[in-house]
């Protein structure tokens, strides 16, 4: 992740398929140290400084990532301090060797000495924001742009928290509160969410993947934002819905169920992979009336579906910024010119996925970016040329929370606002 900027996500889980990880306490320790040292990754590097008589990113990579590990472990968890910093300098020293490991053994034991307390710069020091916040220079300009200095910082405080374990309940398979008893029944604390009506929040989640519940598709793992989106749509029996970008299905299966399972739906997709993924999700949900069609919006309309659908979800690729609790190795991932570039790709897409609402219709625009490029410049830049577009205002009976909304028509959701990760959505009415 470090070196070669994989994906944090898809790593950890292929590491825990081919590891020896059997035991789900050793399971979920690791997943905690790997997205805890991404979160607090820049605290966990300048308070590595007072210790080190070089640059850390001239270090060598596996000791540098041994270092934020074993740091990680002293100033954010309650493992034993013999035992983080034994097994610490023992993995360095097998693959590393004898000097290596002594020198990863005297950083450590440094911190232990000066207390297990990470230091930050003094209050002015241009590198604070970068400790404090553990996060890029760039993406802090980058956020201050749209959301100012101090909501900038709550928003970037609040990603540096574990995030929620939220679920969906699916009605095809399970109403919420039979899903609810069952999961209590298997001591994985549930509890309600606090906006979405089918999601729940687990205290004790499982190893998904080798959950009877969630694969008999009883639930599927969305975070409560993600399931405030499909019913911006208010979908209904009897429509026709197009979701443009729809891997890997949460939002579509949920149109579907509020739909009650009487609309007719087309999932689409960039490649055969995502098609795939979309759907084992569908399958594994039951989830009635849902087609898929392979087709790049990026580049064309979906063929034949001129005026041809009541409603569609645009559900964009963005940089993902809204999501960095729950993904924290992608803020290290960020760059500057990043949201400009994806704001051409999605303004492409809303064009051409424009083209298949019909006269009186919707289209529901959504990120998982905070970032104004990607969302308010992208849509008000469409209906500068989009005669027969204009804002609607959300359904009345959208279960969100009230405040989300902003002076200018669109949906904000924020961690440190309403619990949820950052997403954006914008309700288009076509004329």
């Amino acid at each position: 992740m470090d070196r070669d900027e994989a994906f944090a996500d898809i790593v950890l889980d292929r590491a825990l398929r081919e590891s020896s990880f059997n035991d789900p306490r050793d399971r979920a320790l690791l997943t905690e140290i790997v997205m805890g040292v991404l979160r607090r990754r820049g605290t966990i590097d300048f308070a590595l400084l007072p210790f080190l008589s070089r640059p850390l990113e001239k270090t060598d990579v596996y000791v540098r990532n041994a270092l934020r590990v074993g740091a990680y472990q002293l100033f954010y968890t309650r493992i034993q301090e013999r035992a983080a910093l034994n097994e610490t300098v023992a993995a360095v020293k097998a693959a590393r060797g004898g000097w290596a490991a002594g020198f990863v053994n005297a950083v450590l034991r440094g911190i232990l000495r000066a207390g297990k307390n990470p230091s930050l710069p003094k209050p002015g020091d241009p590198r604070r924001p970068q400790a404090e916040l553990s996060a890029p220079a760039e993406l802090i300009a980058a956020l201050t742009r749209t959301m100012g200095e101090e909501e900038t910082r709550a928003f970037l405080l609040a990603a540096l928290d574990k995030p929620p374990f939220a679920i969906r309940a699916n009605p095809f398979r399970a109403a919420v509160a039979e899903l609810s008893s069952r999961l209590a029944e298997e001591g994985m604390e549930p509890s309600p969410c606090r906006f979405a009506s089918e999601g729940l929040l687990l205290g004790k989640p499982p190893a998904i993947h080798a959950d009877l519940a969630f694969r008999q598709g009883a639930y599927l793992v969305m975070d409560e934002g993600a399931q405030l989106i499909a019913p911006l749509l208010s979908p209904s029996p009897g429509d026709r819905i197009l979701d443009v970008c729809a891997a890997p299905g949460g939002k579509t299966t949920h149109l579907c169920a509020l739909a009650g399972g009487r609309a007719s739906i087309i999932a689409a997709d960039v490649s055969a992979a995502r098609i795939r993924m979309l759907r084992d999700t569908v399958a594994r949900t039951t989830a009635p009336g849902v087609d898929t069609a392979l087709n790049d919006f990026s580049r064309a309309a979906l063929p034949s579906s001129r005026q041809a659908y009541d409603k569609v979800l645009v559900d964009a690729p963005c940089t993902g910024m809204g999501v960095i609790r729950r993904n924290p190795d992608a803020k290290w991932r960020f760059r500057p010119d990043a949201p400009t570039g994806i704001a051409r790709t999605q303004a492409s897409i809303l064009r051409n996925a424009w083209e298949a609402v019909r006269s009186g219709g919707t289209l529901l625009y959504c990120t998982c970016s905070p970032l104004r490029e990607e969302n308010e410049d992208v849509i008000l830049g469409f209906l500068s040329v989009a005669a027969d577009a204009s804002l609607s205002e959300p359904p009345p009976d959208w279960p969100g929370p009230a405040d989300a909304w902003s002076s200018e028509g669109f949906m904000r959701l924020y961690p440190h606002r309403h619990g949820t990760d950052g997403f954006f959505a914008a309700l288009l009415k076509k004329r």
